[in-house]
């Protein structure tokens, strides 16, 4: 189960770019109320009332499953095809799940920080690519965390060490800051990896703890 908060939405709002396809979660985006079928319609109507085109919503019942993302690629394939953006109303990997599914040349906005994770046991293979640090920088990276997906977290990558396009640290892995780069240039966004980025705060990431929801979720 993951816990997430709604980013602001100015912050969104300037990482759109044309017309935007938003994706929202089934599961964990509705019980944390940030992505559900209301959240994403509530969504809509704002970015409409600023004057952005919206080519459709889709709620996919777990966007952390790969193939279900894929699938609602497919099946909103014409509603895609008009977008410049598309606003991921999930967490971290629910993002990238769509950076996944998508061409490189299609930007994917981020609407939420991902803050919290319960374990789900049973599944056959796992891949972790969000480190749930509680603020997200895909906004800035391309959609490609390297928090987690860097094994030394760099923020202004890559180190000295990268060679051949692969990390140091393990020479069959892609190193995580060309893979950013790679997709930066595809979206024509190179300008927020220019930037340097200020060292990263984790006072925000929670330790581990529980957590619990008052009023009934549908």
């Amino acid at each position: 189960m993951i816990v997430s908060k709604q980013k602001d939405l100015s912050d969104i709002i300037k990482k759109i770019r044309g017309s935007v396809f938003i994706f929202g979660c089934g599961i964990c985006s509705v019980t944390s109320r940030t992505g559900g079928p209301k959240e994403a319609e509530a969504m809509e109507q704002i970015l409409k009332n600023k004057n952005i085109a919206v080519e459709g919503v889709c709620i996919i019942d777990a966007m952390c499953h790969l193939q279900k993302v894929k699938k609602a690629v497919r099946d909103n394939k014409d509603g895609l095809s008009k977008a410049q953006t598309v606003l991921a109303l999930s967490c971290g990997s629910g993002v990238q799940s769509a950076v996944l599914a998508l061409p490189d040349s299609v930007k994917v906005v981020s609407g939420v920080d991902t803050m919290f994770l319960g374990n789900i046991e049973n599944l056959s293979s796992l891949k972790e690519m969000c480190s749930l640090c509680g603020n997200c920088v895909l906004n800035e990276t391309g959609g490609i965390c390297p928090v987690t997906l860097c094994p030394k977290g760099i923020l202004n990558g890559p180190c000295g060490g990268m060679k051949n396009y692969k990390c140091e640290i393990d020479e069959n892995m892609d190193c995580a800051w060309v893979k950013i780069y790679e997709r930066s240039v595809k979206q024509d966004t190179l300008e927020d990896i220019k930037k340097t980025a200020k060292p990263k705060d984790y006072s925000v990431k929670k330790p581990a703890a529980s957590v619990k929801f008052s009023g009934s979720h549908r």
